[in-house]
């Protein structure tokens, strides 16, 4: 299913390009790549990921989630594939954070609308409902984290 290729980077560098293909009959379903600076590193994300898409139905919910952020989401369909989808462990208050972020005005928006002003008025919401500074700040930045990885997605 998968493959690891061994990449020259311009300074002479090597990283490490994991290739997951899936194909029903001739038809390629679903195509994954990451690179990593390290060959084990690769391997275990590999094995991880055939593991991950070998149980029943995960196949299916990795299409329909790859479906779903070719579109447009809503910031609260991104927030929820972005903690069903994350490769590394969100921590429970992270995950608290991100749900919580769903009860605002901001969630029903595109990802794509979402602009500076709207993020500055989630901000000044949160602060007129008497969080402290520092909390928004923290709320702030969990939310670029799922802006981070929606962006390239």
């Amino acid at each position: 299913m998968g493959t690891i290729v061994k990449r020259s980077r311009r300074d002479g560098s090597a990283a490490w390009l994991a290739q997951l293909v899936i194909k029903r009959g001739s038809k390629i379903v679903l195509r994954e790549n990451k690179t990593f600076e390290l060959r084990s590193t690769a391997n275990a994300w590999l094995n991880q990921r055939e593991d991950r898409l070998g149980q029943p139905g995960a196949l299916e919910a990795a299409l329909k989630s790859k479906s779903s952020w070719n579109q447009d989401p809503t910031l609260s369909d991104a927030i929820d594939l972005y903690i069903r989808e994350s490769n590394k462990k969100i921590g429970g208050t992270k995950a608290l954070v991100l749900r919580s972020i769903k009860d605002f005005d901001i969630a029903d928006k595109t990802c794509a609308s979402i602009t500076c002003a709207y993020i500055v008025a989630f901000a000044r919401e949160k602060l007129e409902s008497g969080v402290q500074p520092q909390t928004v700040s923290n709320h702030l930045s969990h939310l670029g984290a799922v802006f981070a990885i929606a962006r390239p997605a």
